[in-house]
């Protein structure tokens, strides 16, 4: 009885694993590590089965990058897709313009023939990589960055039986490792295919582009719900259901002006009024920009400015805005909450 061969990653941690690594993935990404990363201690370990119809990869990589621009694509073409799911970890991946973070037991599916990025600062995964014109069409189509997690029924059957094939493949015979692969491609395809998955995917889509979208506008106090349905094309009410869960348009905008006013406060010389920083960040005046501030945050403009004099306090700042990968928006809310107390 024939067995899959394993093949083992053969480099212990270090600058040859680093650029062993680089190799081996550049006929599908562009590879890199954190600025702030030694390569001397990079990581990257785990192992790999080939099957007639597949490719199974059990692995693990300390915090890297990799990303398939469509120059990439069009330069290294291939015919793979991949069902990833996350073991230990998260993974932020943009999927052509949608962004998904992802966590253990969370499995997603990336279509090598569109653009893919993603980092992580250290994951365990299992990947199954197989040609996309091997597969039922609900795969082959708008399937990319198609997420099913832990907490849906589905994810739970496909994660236990990616587990399965992992644990067990060096115990199976070629051919039932790949009869094992087809039948979980074949529930795979039956799992991402409903309205729900892709309904889910495609509302945060939307979502992002709202975000986007009303960011970009948001320095001016006349740009609201109005103006972000034209730009967006959608009917009133989808905006608002599609804002709903944070609770509603109006809210989430004036809450993303005083987030960008708290990160401006904190940047800004004290020779900076309250009131410029006020009117750029789309209040029409500092009374109103006083009030609202103070009701979200509970403490005035000023203050937060006194707080910002602190070299101390600022520099805990700047280390939880390096930890955090440049996140502010949701950094700069806890740092103002700590700082207070």
């Amino acid at each position: 009885m024939a067995t899959p061969q394993r093949e083992q990653w053969p480099f212990q941690p270090g600058l040859a694993c680093f650029n062993a690594w680089k190799n081996a993935l550049s006929l599908l990404v562009d590879c890199s590590i954190p600025d702030d990363a030694d390569p001397a201690s990079f990581d990257f370990h785990g192992c790999a089965w080939q099957l007639p119809g597949a490719f199974v990869h059990v692995s693990g990589c300390s915090a890297m990058a990799m990303s398939r621009t469509q120059q990439v694509i069009d330069e290294r073409p291939t015919p793979h897709m991949v069902l990833f799911m996350v073991l230990e970890g998260r993974v932020t991946s943009n999927y052509d313009g949608l962004i998904q973070e992802h966590e253990p037991g969370d499995i997603v599916i990336v279509d090598y023939s569109l653009p893919y990025e993603s980092e992580t600062s250290g994951f365990e995964a299992i990947a199954l990589t197989f040609d996309k014109a091997s597969v039922q069409t609900e795969l082959q189509n708008n399937a990319h960055g198609l997420v099913l997690t832990v907490n849906d029924h589905a994810g739970a059957v496909l994660g236990t039986q990616l587990r399965g094939l992992a644990e067990y493949i060096d115990g199976l015979s070629v051919h039932q490792c790949q009869v094992v692969v087809d039948g979980i491609l074949h529930f795979a395809a039956a799992a991402y295919a409903t309205p729900a998955t892709r309904e889910r995917r495609d509302k945060r889509f939307l979502f992002q582009r709202a975000s986007s979208t009303a960011r970009q506008g948001l320095s001016d106090p006349d740009f609201g719900p109005d103006e972000l349905v034209a730009a967006l094309g959608v009917s009133r009410s989808k905006l608002f259901r599609l804002f709903e869960p944070h609770g509603g348009v109006q809210r989430w905008m004036l809450a993303e002006r005083l987030r960008g006013s708290l990160q401006s406060i904190l940047r800004s010389t004290p020779d900076h009024k309250i009131a410029a920083i006020a009117r750029s960040h789309g209040f029409r005046s500092e009374a109103h920009f006083s009030r609202a501030f103070h009701k979200r945050y509970q403490i005035s403009p000023s203050s937060v400015r006194t707080l910002a004099r602190d070299s101390m306090r600022m520099a805990t700042y700047e280390t939880l805005l390096k930890r955090g990968g440049g996140n502010g928006s949701a950094i700069v809310e806890a740092w103002l909450a700590a700082a207070r107390a």
